[in-house]
């Protein structure tokens, strides 16, 4: 499965940072965000469904959700107290809060009957509950504070009146003596003691009371957070466009298909540098496909932005594309070259073949899992690193329990897959533009780089089996300003020519 830092490399946590629930409850589960177990296909599906209701409602009346929005930032996350009642006595601060919160509910369902697409959505249903709000709202005030009041208790009462007595009496003194003051304290001492007493005994009642009602209040902060969660993930597909994924259930043959697809933080990332995301389509069955190009080709971006929107669908979440059908996945594997392993004491290359072992023994256990590999084998020599791919590819045609992508530069690869992509590159790129681009750079290999970044088309495109990768290497040394001297050496030694 994907790790913490896997999942910021693709920019799953750049989504999150980007989603923004209205209460403390639905951003609980932003926080918790994950894939949903392989056999939870139907909450899933439901999910999905709710997520795109809600971004229809928005699309057609933005303006309509503000009441909804502002009665969910009122919400406090009170789980804590409410499940505390059926343990213990609640302090006057806990019992506030949920005084507080069953006041605002009453807000909340306002606002939601007034939006019809609530009523809609599969496993939500917000409500009021007005029973357990009498029981800490015996008065019926309704305001946002808490006190018992007189009328909880005669007992209370009564202690209440003759504090107030022994209060008036302490201030109304001016010249009584030190002995009748002393009397007057010790005597209000008392009664503080006992009204405090008495408090406890109250809330004590109160709290058991409260406490039938604790685990329906518990599952309606549930139904509130599930409404806050979908309707930001609806807000951010607005924002950003994208699809509902439809989503293929458990054991269902299917390919796994995304139209299209952008990864939003690397499209933030060019951006900023005045550049755009080229769109990336991948489809996939079960077995191995492959994707060749240079580096700096975009084989990578390709990668991530599958992972990251396979992740999200599971994840229940709209995906960054036109359209996508995905199969419910039995997890997601991302392998790349990671020079962290050495602080462990691995090469590098020692440490992508014990996590590539551990991809084939979770494969074995859980089938239909996504398996990406990026430029495997590539920290071992040419001859075996070609050699361990192709047994890769070999390996996941002849088991079919994974859709695997392997991106490669390796030549003779791509004709075992059974689907070969290729990144555009250079392949359309006009050489004398490039070449009269380049002319004019200045500020070294740097400002060349950046500028042969332009020229480059990130775009996938379906390419023969048997095709090699392309012969885009050698154009970028050149665009680069390798020296002639050298690259003359290159061409020679290669026995080929770029042109």
């Amino acid at each position: 499965m994907l790790d913490k830092k896997q999942l910021s490399d693709i920019g799953f946590s750049y989504v999150l940072e980007k989603l923004e629930p209205n209460s403390a409850l639905g951003d609980e589960l932003r926080r918790r965000a994950a894939p949903y177990p392989a056999d939870g296909s139907d909450a899933l599906i439901c999910e999905l469904e709710n997520v795109g209701l809600l971004f229809g409602a928005l699309k057609e009346n933005r303006e309509g959700f503000y009441p909804l929005e502002r009665a969910l930032m009122q919400l406090k996350d009170i789980r804590r107290s409410v499940a505390s009642s059926r343990q213990i006595t609640l302090s006057e601060v806990e019992l506030f809060e949920i005084k507080r919160f069953l006041i605002l509910l009453e807000g909340l369902e306002k606002a939601c009957k007034e939006m019809p697409v609530i009523e809609r959505l599969n496993g939500i249903s917000i409500f009021s509950m007005n029973e357990a709000l009498n029981i800490l709202d015996p008065d019926g005030m309704r305001a946002q504070t808490f006190r018992l009041s007189d009328n909880c208790s005669e007992e209370l009462r009564l202690i209440r009146k003759e504090r107030k007595r022994v209060d008036n009496a302490l201030r109304s003194l001016t010249s009584a003596s030190s002995a009748e003051r002393d009397a007057l304290t010790a005597e209000r001492t008392i009664l503080a003691a006992r009204e405090e007493n008495e408090e406890q005994r109250l809330r004590g009642i109160m709290s058991r009371d409260f406490s039938e009602h604790s685990q329906r209040l518990e599952e309606l902060m549930g139904s509130i957070a599930r409404l806050d969660f979908a309707l930001a993930k609806a807000k951010l597909m607005l924002a950003e466009g994208g699809c509902i994924p439809k989503l293929v259930p458990c054991g269902e043959a299917a390919e796994l298909e995304l139209e299209s697809m952008v990864n939003p933080m690397l499209r933030a990332v060019l951006k900023q540098k005045g550049r755009s995301f080229t769109p990336v389509s991948i489809a996939l069955s079960r077995g191995a496909a492959v994707i060749t190009g240079a580096n700096m080709g975009g084989k990578s971006v390709a990668v991530k932005t599958l992972a990251l929107n396979a992740h999200l669908a599971l994840s229940g979440f709209p995906v960054f594309a036109e359209s996508a059908v995905i199969p419910m996945l039995g997890g997601i594997h991302l392998l790349y070259e990671d020079r962290e392993d050495s602080r462990g004491g691995l090469s590098s290359f020692g440490g992508e073949m014990t996590r590539f072992g551990a991809i084939l023994d979770s494969i074995s256990e859980t089938p239909d899992q996504l398996v990406l590999l990026d430029e495997f084998a590539r920290g071992t020599n040419p001859s075996e690193g070609s050699a361990l791919v192709r047994a890769a590819v070999r390996y996941f045609n002849a088991k079919k329990t994974a859709y695997a992508l392997i991106t490669t530069h390796f030549d003779f690869v791509a004709s075992l897959a059974s689907r070969h992509y290729q990144v555009m590159g250079l392949k359309n790129a006009d050489p004398a533009e490039l070449e009269a681009a380049l002319s004019g750079t200045a500020g070294g290999s740097g400002a060349a780089s950046e500028l042969l970044s332009r020229f480059m088309d990130y775009g996938l495109f379906r390419a023969e089996s048997t095709e090699n990768p392309p012969r885009d290497a050698l154009k970028i040394c050149r665009a680069l300003r390798v020296s002639d001297e050298f690259m003359g050496y290159v061409e020679e030694n290669a026995g080929i020519n770029d042109e």
